[in-house]
């Protein structure tokens, strides 16, 4: 075992070497080889520090969230209104068009809104620290060209789960990775197929985490890739076995 890996290290040495010290190429390959290198040392300290000042925000915001429930004094109303607001921004397409005004933690809401965004509003809202109750004065519109102010805008993710939104937070993104990673290697250390699943699912979860993007549409990317290589080979192969006229 210790003489296949040697020779494999000795074979990829010596691959990289002839790469990179080729007389007519290798100064170009190693400034290429360079260039890469401290593209990707930048890039993965702005994703440590994008990272780490996610989790630090999260968790000050937990912590603040804790202790908001636990303690039993009201807050000011004002501090109510941009409770209420900040859960506002997550849960409607349009939160700028809805009126909050609350009155000793009694919260009124006037405005537009998209009827199928207030069953899931009104619910969030009744989980805000400090709200007392809740008047519905909101204006439903079944559809956005029913009014001016509801065009436009976006689609909000709520509360929902982390994992089952489309793009993942920093965060979610270093857990999945480190999850996917830990499972791909418990899996290579068992040799039965349960151990290839488990290792197949930890590939995926991390391949998931690093690209931020749905796996549907990796495998949708690589079809498209596999597919124009495989054009541009028949191409290729199809202009060999053509015959041209001779003068």
């Amino acid at each position: 075992m210790n003489k296949a890996l040697l020779f494999g290290a000795g074979l990829g040495a010596g691959s990289a070497a002839m790469f990179l010290l080729d007389p007519a190429r290798g100064k170009r390959r190693r400034a290429l080889v360079r260039d890469k290198f401290a593209l990707a040392t930048r890039m993965t300290g702005d994703c440590w520090e994008t990272t780490t000042r996610d989790v630090s925000n999260r968790t000050r915001g937990l912590i603040s969230e804790i202790k908001s429930r636990l303690s039993s004094e009201q807050p000011d109303d004002a501090v109510l209104v941009d409770r209420v607001r900040s859960r506002l921004g997550r849960v409607v397409s349009h939160p700028s068009v809805i009126n909050v005004t609350v009155n000793d933690g009694n919260v009124t809401l006037t405005g537009p809104v998209l009827a199928d965004e207030v069953p899931h509003l009104l619910s969030c809202l009744k989980w805000v620290h400090g709200v007392k109750d809740i008047t519905n004065n909101l204006e439903v519109h079944e559809a956005a060209e029913n009014h001016p102010a509801l065009q436009g805008g976006r689609e909000r993710t709520g509360s929902r789960f982390e994992f089952l939104q489309e793009n993942w937070s920093p965060t979610a993104r270093l857990l999945a990775g480190a999850a996917g990673a830990s499972l791909a290697v418990y899996g290579g250390t068992r040799r039965s197929a349960l151990g290839a699943g488990i290792g197949a699912a930890g590939l995926l979860l991390m391949t998931r985490g690093i690209a931020n993007t749905d796996l549907t549409q990796l495998a949708s990317q690589a079809s498209k890739q596999l597919h124009l290589g495989g054009s541009s080979y028949d191409s290729t192969q199809s202009g060999y076995g053509n015959t041209y006229p001779t003068a």
